[in-house]
């Protein structure tokens, strides 16, 4: 313990030395002036010194100038391979092939050392200020505010998430070290983390896209609000300039432009929106995705001129400067229901990462358009029924009736169908009895017709012919609707 005590005294002793003779650097004469050792001896201590980082030499001649080291990992590096020792040379390979950036700097943002990793990303900027090197400014702003509180004393360690001048984002870790010559560096670890915080936004954007769509779905009455709110949550996440949302009309095979978003206020030409239709129809028709990219004078990249896509598109880039034109088939489960349309201008553009969220949602947005669709088919044929002047009643699978529309309620004398809903339908009926096998063949064979005596609300009754059919679902059976007709009024049903 006592050697070891003895021996650290005599580094300090030597450390200060150099120190006191000055920055030009000492020689082993000059230092042995003040530390009374042999120079055998004296060169051993030296090179124990050296060896852990704390002194540094200069060959001049013959003779070595030695100084005390401020920035230990920038001196093994600034050696050459014959000059390191074994250690230093193991140690320098590691930090140069580490998978991540190593940066020492000194308390004025100065850059001292940096590795492999650093100088493939943005050069050999040893001596340049940090925030210029790797921020591409020149005054001290709040890109580096995380590293200035370790300099102002208010943190020993920080951790930060920085965009570079390049629009790498970097995650950096930076500690204090404390110098062999008594002053202070920090060392930060830097690693490219852009990918992955690509990566993870597009996942977040998706998980909030698909929440947002399945709100708007749920929410929405009519295809065209549908469509209207689908553009404004993509917008909300995606930057482009124009959109719009085709519906596909599977008997006419006609395309309309159900929402847009984007445009002028004026009303779009006859000519413009046909453009649009014809590459629509061009996705469709081939079932994916249609990606066109333009030149300054409007033309189509990679488009020849007998293709019959590249005037329409020409001309719609004419119209709205376009830079870019993303077409999407909207279609679940194998059932087209229209085509998404997203243009941008110069200035613009559509990121890859945005491309896979349009196609990562567009199945949703088409589910949604197909609920809508078939929602407003039952409301039409819902009001085909409730203005019938037939009398119409639903029952479930028990007989109980769920629905009846006014024809029912004035031809059995009901003011209100509160009186009816819930009831069995043989109630109805002055043969309960056979409207209960009528009811039990509807279930087994789907379908029933024939005469019965049905009784009103007064207790009188009427002649009249019932056809009855059960709804199927997915699942199995759902419900049963029944016609009646007066035989006064009958028709063939």
């Amino acid at each position: 313990m006592k050697k070891m005590k003895a021996e650290e005294e005599i580094y300090s002793r030597i450390i200060d030395a150099i120190q006191d003779i000055g920055g030009i650097g000492a020689t082993i004469e000059e230092i042995s002036k003040t530390v009374p050792l042999g120079r055998h001896t004296l060169s051993k201590y030296l090179n124990h010194l050296r060896a852990d980082g704390r002194i540094s030499y200069k060959q001049i001649g013959r003779a070595k100038v030695w100084f005390v080291s401020k920035s230990p990992l920038q001196h093994i590096f600034s050696l050459r391979e014959e000059e390191k020792t074994y250690t230093e040379k193991i140690f320098s390979r590691i930090l140069s092939d580490m998978p991540e950036g190593v940066l020492i700097l000194d308390f004025d943002f100065n850059i001292l050392f940096m590795n492999r990793y650093l100088t493939a990303l943005y050069g050999d900027c040893i001596g340049q200020k940090y925030q210029l090197a790797f921020f591409g400014q020149h005054a001290r702003t709040d890109h580096h505010t995380k590293i200035a509180e370790i300099i102002a004393g208010n943190a020993e360690e920080v951790e930060t998430l920085e965009e570079d001048k390049a629009g790498r984002i970097l995650n950096i870790k930076a500690r204090r070290v404390e110098n062999p010559d008594g002053s202070f560096s920090i060392i930060a670890i830097i690693r490219d983390i852009t990918e992955k915080v690509r990566y993870e936004k597009r996942i977040k954007n998706l998980s909030e896209l698909h929440r947002m769509l399945g709100e708007t779905v749920n929410r929405s009455y009519t295809i065209n609000q549908l469509c209207s709110t689908i553009l404004k949550n993509l917008r909300d996440v995606i930057t482009f300039d124009f959109g719009d949302i085709l519906i596909y009309d599977h008997f006419n095979n006609t395309l309309s432009c159900y929402a847009r978003i984007g445009y002028p206020a004026d009303e779009e030409s006859s000519d413009t929106a046909e453009w649009k239709r014809r590459i629509a129809t061009e996705s469709i028709t081939h079932r994916k995705a249609l990606f066109l990219q333009f030149s300054r004078n409007h033309r189509v990249k990679g488009m020849g001129k007998n293709d019959p896509l590249t005037l329409p598109a020409s001309l719609l880039a004419r119209e709205y400067n376009l830079q870019q034109c993303y077409v999407i088939p909207l279609k679940t489960r194998g059932e087209l229901h229209g085509a998404l349309i997203i243009l941008t201008r110069f200035g613009n553009s559509i990121s890859d990462d945005d491309r896979d969220l349009l196609a990562g949602v567009s199945e949703t947005i088409a589910g949604g358009i197909a609920k809508i669709k078939a929602e407003e088919e039952w409301k039409l044929k819902a009001d085909a029924i409730r203005i019938s002047t037939q009398p119409i009643f639903m029952a479930n699978m028990e007989g109980k009736q769920t629905y009846v529309n006014p024809a029912f309620l004035k031809l059995w004398g009901y003011d209100d169908e509160s009186e009816v809903l819930g009831h069995h339908c043989h109630d109805f009926w002055k043969d309960k009895t056979k409207a209960e096998d009528a009811l039990t063949e509807v279930r087994e064979k789907g379908t029933w017709e024939g005469a019965m005596v049905a009784l009103r609300k007064d207790g009188s009754v009427f002649n009249a012919r019932l056809a009855a059919s059960l709804i199927i679902g997915k699942k199995g059976p759902l419900q049963l609707i029944a016609v009646v007709t007066p035989e006064n009024q009958r028709i063939n049903c």
